[in-house]
């Protein structure tokens, strides 16, 4: 036989993630309660029921056995193990910490290979609280048989600290989160490629400036037409439709019926800029009736 707390610390090192939350622990332990079983071993001293208290007393165990320590990255609910061989890298840390955020806007460019710049802050995005309470919710619903009595303190938004792993951290919040995609081989999520090319057009002081993202477009585009033509089509900014249509037909050549239709949002007589960051300037695309401020 195994004690309960035993296999509760085995089975997190066999998960052997860089780090765990209060959440994935009491997940974890909900689900070894209801195998009552590990490794072929039956679990002895298991909890009669499951609830944030006796997970409170399932991790001071842990901490007294040195299982797992606070992460100092984090001000509270996120763990380190002890004896993990992974120290996680910030992406992934900040990933496991915070669910529902991901990598984005100059990071994510360089992580695509779109941009030659490292920069030294990670960008991430996550959810405004609202929203991101809302998938809360729905995360804990779906994955858990018994509620929690208290939701909002197990699975709590992190607070990250201004360095994460020693690397600078900004964070921007959004109500319209999209749906990111895994990085193969890590615990690290990432805004798609299309969407990077979208947020390159909405937010480009966060990519580096409009100067770099028009290098990045005219370099990097054609070579994912596929993913940004259908990723700039879905965006609620007219404007991005307008800024992607002007650089995809007249500096990429590019003859596309979907880029074709974006010039309905095209206005004339309006301000528009190329680069939402500079002066207005009296040259502009006829077709996209956009100045040309870059």
């Amino acid at each position: 036989m195994i004690s309960f707390t035993d296999a509760l610390e085995e089975a997190l090192l066999v998960d052997d993630h860089p780090v765990v939350t209060d959440y994935d622990v009491f997940r974890r332990a909900g689900a070894l309660i209801d195998m009552r079983v590990w490794n072929s071993q039956p679990i002895k001293h298991l909890p009669q029921g499951w609830d944030q208290a006796k997970l409170r007393g399932a991790l001071r165990r842990l901490v007294e056995r040195q299982a797992i320590a606070e992460d100092r990255d984090f001000r509270s609910g996120v763990w380190r193990l002890v004896q993990s061989t992974k120290s996680g890298s910030a992406e992934e840390v900040a990933c496991i910490a915070d669910p529902f955020c991901y990598v984005s806007h100059l990071s994510a460019m360089q992580r695509y290979g779109l941009s030659d710049r490292n920069p030294t802050a990670l960008h991430l995005t996550t959810p405004r609280r609202p929203i991101w309470n809302q998938m809360r919710d729905g995360k804990i619903a779906e994955e858990l048989a018994l509620i929690p009595d208290d939701p909002a303190t197990l699975l709590a938004r992190v607070g990250f600290k201004e360095k994460l792993r020693r690397r600078p951290v900004v964070v921007h919040e959004t109500s319209h989160p999209t749906k990111p995609t895994w990085v193969r081989g890590e615990h690290t999520r990432i805004v798609p490629v299309g969407q990077t090319f979208v947020d390159m057009l909405s937010e480009p002081a966060l990519c580096g400036g409009m100067r770099h993202v028009l290098d990045v477009w005219e370099t990097h585009a054609a070579e994912w037409l596929e993913q940004v033509i259908p990723a700039v089509d879905a965006s609620d900014a007219k404007i991005v439709k307008v800024r992607a249509g002007y650089i995809l037909t007249e500096r990429l050549d590019v003859d596309h019926p979907k880029v074709a239709a974006w010039q309905a949002y095209a206005q004339r007589g309006g301000s528009r800029k190329l680069d939402p960051e500079a002066p207005y300037e009296p040259v502009y695309s006829e077709n996209w009736m956009i100045s040309l401020n870059v």
